[in-house]
This record gives C-alpha cells, sequence and structure tokens, in this order.
C-alpha cells in the first residue's frame, strides 16, 4: 500500500506539471485563480429565499415591519423589499373547495 501512495504522489505531481505548463503563467508557472460562479444553483437559491422570508415573518412579529410601512411604500410607488407572509396552504394550493353539485347550481344562477 505505501508503494502505491508513492506512485500516486508522483502522478498527482506530473498532472500539476503539465496544467502548470499548459495554462499557468508563463513567467511564473502558478495556475490562475478562477473567479466563482455568479449563477446560483436553485437548490441554494429556495434555501436563501426560505431563511430571508423567516428574517421577514419575525420581523414582522417583532412589529419592526408594519402594515403602515407597506401602505407608505405602496402609496410612494417604491419597491417593498420585505415580503409579506402568506398563511396560504400547501397540497390543496390550486384545487377549488367547492364541491361538484356547488359549481353546477353557481353556472346555472349565471
Amino acid at each position: 500500500m505505501a508503494k502505491f501512495n508513492v506512485v500516486q504522489k508522483r502522478r498527482r505531481a506530473a498532472i500539476a506539471e503539465q496544467k502548470r505548463a499548459r495554462h499557468g503563467d508563463p513567467f511564473t508557472a502558478k495556475l490562475k485563480q478562477k473567479p466563482q460562479p455568479l449563477s446560483i444553483s436553485g437548490k441554494r437559491k429556495r434555501k436563501l429565499f426560505k431563511k430571508w422570508r423567516r428574517d421577514q415573518k419575525e420581523a414582522m412579529a417583532k412589529g419592526l415591519i408594519t402594515m403602515q410601512d407597506v401602505e407608505m411604500a405602496v402609496a410612494q410607488g417604491t419597491y417593498i423589499s420585505f415580503y409579506l407572509y402568506s398563511w396560504g396552504g400547501g397540497k390543496g394550493k390550486g384545487k377549488s373547495k367547492k364541491t361538484a353539485a356547488e359549481v353546477s347550481t353557481d353556472a346555472m344562477v349565471e
């Protein structure tokens, strides 16, 4: 096993040298540091949005954000940077709560 570790170490060093020769700076042979991508994954975006909503909910509970703040922002036409937490449901979100009989009687009335 020790022999394999030595072989693997040499192999990694050789690969690193090849990369430096191909992609590195011609004078220093150092690899360039690539910047992080600007796009955020969907999972990370959901996680951040969830945390943001939780913070906004706590701010409303503490009274830091009031309905008067919201009304003033709307009246001024400014962008509202806080989120009013909706207590809407989860699973039956898009479904109508009316039964088939109620729907048909409503249609007859119209």
